[in-house]
């Protein structure tokens, strides 16, 4: 432990002093020992919410709770990171007080789940992930500029709402300049970002802080008072413009030129987490946060090998299923020329993914009993992002009716890129993929707060490629060749296991990456240097929906094996659905608990709703 502790981020060693001190640690709140431990559970994950919004500001924009939006704080600071971990560890002590045993299935769950992400977000603090704190995919610049373009402009409409915009400002000027501090502590400590992360950051930073009439925040920071009253609009967009100028641009312009010239000769050349100290235990770590700790790194790269070479022979198959006489790479280069998956520009594609919608909307009761009441919009990505996003994204609402959920489409290019089936993207990011998904589970009132707003990650990404494998069941896939985006997707989602395990625990080369990409996946030269980019900027993200997607496959094959003619698919859905994104053991407990249950009940007859219209040969909806 203690040679461990030697490498330790110096802020996470400050933490552990102050916390042993025990002088700076907030005080824990009263403890009932008369109440139920039921009620005693409930207080305590609601009270850790409210308590953990006011250090997080990005975790109360991002849930229901706005009027912590108030008083951002600086996540990165030293003093701040040490009150986050306090706040961790007191609330797992805690829970330590609170029985186990006397609570029913439902609070077990809870204990369990709560338990657990306190667990890891302690472990989290022994790696000092604030010495890398910007990228060119997810990072607080692209977060703040994204609350900009889909949100802020809408609550812009009075003095208060002006001043609250305000405190945000002053958060992400207090935010840029620590994180060039820790970026400069990073360099002289060893930690520092990849040259070709850098890279891919500095074109982003440029876009955004470019002072121009057409850029994002002059576009979507416009006030919006009261109908009639224009000098009070005059005025709000004076003092806007102002802070645009003054304020905001200046960060990103801080930052990019950081990274440009201080920065970048000291990047390293390396690229694997491997390179870093303590990397080979922080990778370990992410795989495990990603993936619920099922495998190591080596046995999730063996696994993705598998899967990789499992699903590469399918798609080989699929030219002759097809009538086509080419090989495989000549089959998905027709594909990707096919009129029917080419659009005219923007508003073509747009609304072909609103065509789509309603054609999945009419299926949906085939495979699922409920509907969320929340719905989605459908927009073109920011331009800020066309050169690091896929071809479809999700947003989910921020909650509380503030904004809601969005569908982002890149329609950037679109002459210039692969045409693509749209109906296995749309299945895996909208319905009933993560849109679907997220809204059921944010609409469940009756669970506490941080399940609602939060969730396993491979439970959430495997489900969107589950969601994408159900287009036959729905009618999408009635052509063999319509079949081969779901397929491709999973061959994506494999494959960027064995990249991102290559890179990061197996001392791979980018060019060792990008070989394999294009050795087993057919993309084009762009998509596959961002997508081996991605992995370099974001270490473990990859891991999850491979994890997530075979959990749930394996679920439902046991299910109808278990229950024979008894298995009701959407009984099915609803019962992987109803508490949340749970991590994939106690998901798996969990749907035993339902097959259990299911079997003891006596067979009776089920309405289920006639399978979905095909959708009609050539359509270009597939």
């Amino acid at each position: 432990m203690n040679k461990r502790l030697c490498h330790m981020s110096l802020l996470a060693l400050a933490v552990s002093n102050l916390v042993a001190c025990d002088g700076a640690a907030p005080p824990a709140a009263p403890r009932s020992t008369t109440a139920a431990p039921s009620e005693r559970l409930g207080h305590l994950v609601e009270r850790y919410w409210d308590e953990r919004a006011t250090t997080g500001p990005w975790n109360s924009w991002g849930g229901d709770e706005a009027r912590y939006g108030e008083a951002p704080s600086d996540t990165l600071a030293p003093q701040a990171l040490a009150d986050s971990l306090a706040l961790e560890r007191r609330y797992l002590a805690d829970l330590s007080a609170v029985a186990r045993a006397p609570l029913d299935a439902e609070g077990k769950l809870t204990y369990d789940i709560f338990r657990r992400e306190r667990e890891l977000t302690i472990e989290g603090f022994t790696f000092p992930a604030e010495l890398l704190p910007i990228n060119a995919y997810d990072s607080v610049p692209q977060r703040f500029a994204l609350m900009a373009a889909a949100a802020e402009r809408r609550a812009l409409v009075s003095e208060h709402d002006f001043e609250v915009w305000q405190s945000r400002v002053r958060f992400f000027e207090q935010w840029t300049g620590q994180a060039i501090q820790n970026l400069r502590e990073g360099m002289r400590r060893g930690y520092t970002l990849p040259q070709a992360v850098v890279a891919r950051t500095l074109p982003v930073l440029a876009a955004l802080g470019e002072d121009a009439p057409g850029s994002l925040f002059q576009q979507a920071l416009q006030p919006v008072p009261a109908a009639g009253d224009d000098a009070e609009h005059a005025r709000l967009r004076l003092a806007i413009d102002n802070v645009v100028k003054s304020r905001i641009l200046p960060c990103y312009s801080r930052l990019h030129d950081f990274l440009q010239q201080d920065y970048m000769p000291h990047a390293r050349l390396s690229v694997g987490m491997s390179a870093l100290p303590l990397g080979r235990s922080w990778y370990a770590f992410l795989a495990k946060r990603a993936t619920d700790g099922a495998q190591t790194p080596a046995e999730l790269h063996a696994l993705g090998v598998l899967e990789v070479d499992r699903l590469h022979a399918r798609l080989q198959a699929l030219p002759a299923e097809s009538g086509f006489a080419g090989n495989t790479q000549e089959f998905v280069d027709s594909l990707r020329s096919d009129p029917r998956y080419s659009y005219k520009g923007a508003d073509d594609l747009l609304n072909a993914y609103q065509e789509l919608e309603t054609r999945v909307a009419a299926a949906m009761p085939a495979l699922f009993a409920a509907a969320p009441d929340a719905d989605f919009e459908i927009r073109s990505i920011e331009s800020f992002r066309t050169t690091t996003s896929p071809a479809l994204s999700y947003r989910r609402s921020l909650g509380a009716g503030r904004d809601p959920a969005v569908l982002y489409v890149n329609t950037a290019d679109l002459e210039a890129r692969p045409a693509v089936g749209i109906a296995p993207l749309y299945l895996r990011e909208a319905v009933p993929g993560h849109h679907y998904q997220l809204s059921l589970q944010q609409e469940h009132v009756d669970l506490p707060r941080f399940r609602r707003f939060g969730g396993a990650p491979a439970f959430i990404d495997g489900w969107g490629l589950y969601a994408a494998s159900l287009g036959d069941e729905l009618g999408l896939y009635q052509l063999p060749d319509a079949k081969s985006g779901a397929l491709l997707a999973e061959l994506d989602c494999a494959a960027g296991v064995v990249i991102d395990t290559g890179l990061h625990a197996q001392n791979w080369s980018r060019a060792q990456a990008l070989a394999y990409l294009h050795a087993h996946v057919p993309l084009d030269d762009l998509s596959a240097d961002n997508q081996v980019d991605r992995d370099l900027a974001l270490p473990g993200e990859a891991l999850s929906c491979l994890a997530g997607y075979l959990k749930l496959q394996s679920l439902r094959t046991r299910a109808q094996h278990s229950l024979g003619a008894r298995f009701d698919v959407r009984a099915f859905h609803a019962a992987v659905l109803r508490n949340g994104a749970l991590p994939l053991d106690l998901l798996e407990s969990d749907i035993d608990r339902w097959i259990e249950a299911a079997a003891a009940v006596d067979p009776a007859p089920t309405n289920v709703p006639p399978a979905a219209a095909a959708v009609e040969p050539g359509a270009k909806l597939e």
